[in-house]
């Protein structure tokens, strides 16, 4: 093996090192992610909220098996493993652009999906499945579908109390925006971010394939 392929070995094995960091670290959040959501496993939009933490786990899965080929290919000089890891990253690429395509598109749906989410939640906002509205209103700080003005009697967990006997202040509740507002901007303001490291990410297992390739190609006719 030539130099300049040494040197491609190495950056390749480097890259899968990060990779392997990364979907284990995807594991983990998607993990804490879907522990902490037990609050709303009870009502219908269920599914909608606990995509979310499964799609993380399983991109941290393929992740960490992927990268897994891409070591094994490269520290060993396994031009089979390599040839793997080279077509798993090209499907990897295509998922990653089509997800980042998707979010160009579909965002105004999305956004309206995520509403949707809240009016469910709002719908079926009784204890006998799992009072949505207070696992919401506790974790984005807000009070209501649209503002405070939907209660009879505004909840404790509008001022941020879990325990329900508590009373919540006018002090407090008035100053907070309705939930359906609050966790449509929380996703409105992170689309953005979402759909460029996408398309980012995209480029950078694109440039990794053809780098794979290369580096087949050098172990074969070694």
């Amino acid at each position: 093996m030539n130099c300049l392929s040494a040197m491609f070995k190495y950056l390749l094995y480097i890259l899968n090192l990060v990779f392997v960091a990364g979907g284990i670290l995807c594991i983990v959040v998607g993990s804490i992610m879907l522990s902490n959501m037990g609050d709303f496993t009870a009502f219908e939009g269920a599914v909608n909220t606990q995509t979310i933490p499964i799609t993380i786990i399983v991109i941290g899965c393929v992740t960490f098996i992927v990268a897994f080929f891409g070591c094994c290919g490269t520290i060993r000089e396994n031009a089979c493993c390599t040839r793997i890891y080279a077509i798993c990253m090209f499907i990897l690429f295509a998922l990653q652009l089509t997800l980042s395509i998707w979010i160009f598109v579909q965002n105004d749906k999305f956004l309206n999906k995520m509403g949707e989410v809240v009016d469910t939640a709002w719908n079926e906002n009784d204890a006998a499945k799992g009072a949505p509205m207070d696992a919401l209103q506790l974790a984005f700080k807000c009070c209501g579908r649209s503002s405070y003005a939907d209660y009879t009697v505004v909840p404790a967990s509008c001022c941020g109390y879990k325990d329900t006997s508590r009373t919540c202040e006018s002090t407090i509740y008035t100053e907070r925006e309705g939930c359906r507002e609050k966790f449509v901007d929380f996703w409105a303001s992170n689309t953005d971010l979402i759909r460029w490291s996408s398309l980012i990410i995209a480029l950078c297992e694109l440039g990794i394939f053809l780098l794979a390739c290369c580096l087949a190609s050098a172990m074969t006719k070694k």
